[in-house]
C-alpha cells in the first residue's frame, strides 16, 4: 500500500522525537516492520539533506536524530527553502528585495527586531 505524500518522513519526525537518537533498525521497528529497510534508510538519507535531521556514525551504521525540536522543524524546513531560493538566484537583493516588499507591518516589525539583536551580538 502506497503512503500519502509526506506521511512517512512525518511519521519518521514523531518516532525521533521521542528519542536522542535512532538507527535505521529502530526507526523501522517503531514505525513499521513491513516496511523494507531500505525504504527507512531512504526516507532517513532524504530527510538529513534537507537539513531536518542529523546522523552521526556509530560503529557500521548510523543514529539519526532531529536537528531541532519537532515543534521547531516547520519554522527550519522555511528557512532551508529560503536558503535554496537565495543560493539558486543570481540576483540575490531581488529575492530578497521582493521578499521584504511582501512583508505586513507586524512581519516587518518582527524582521527588524531580529536583524537589529543578530548585529549586536556579533562580535566586532
Amino acid at each position: 500500500m502506497r503512503r500519502a505524500a509526506g506521511e512517512l518522513e512525518s511519521a519518521i519526525v514523531s518516532v525521533l522525537s521521542g528519542h536522542d537518537g535512532l538507527s535505521v533498525a529502530e526507526v523501522r521497528s517503531a514505525l513499521d516492520e513491513t516496511l523494507a529497510h531500505t525504504t527507512v534508510m531512504t526516507a532517513l538519507v532524504r530527510l538529513s539533506r534537507k537539513g531536518l535531521l542529523t546522523r552521526e556514525r556509530q560503529g557500521r551504521s548510523f543514529v539519526y536524530s532531529l536537528a531541532a525540536p519537532a515543534e521547531s522543524l516547520p519554522a527550519l524546513k522555511a528557512a532551508l527553502r529560503m536558503h535554496t531560493e537565495l543560493d539558486s538566484k543570481v540576483a540575490r537583493a531581488e529575492v530578497l528585495a521582493n521578499f521584504v516588499a511582501a512583508l505586513g507591518s507586524e512581519d516587518e516589525a518582527t524582521l527588524r527586531e531580529l536583524l537589529s539583536s543578530s548585529r549586536s551580538e556579533k562580535p566586532s
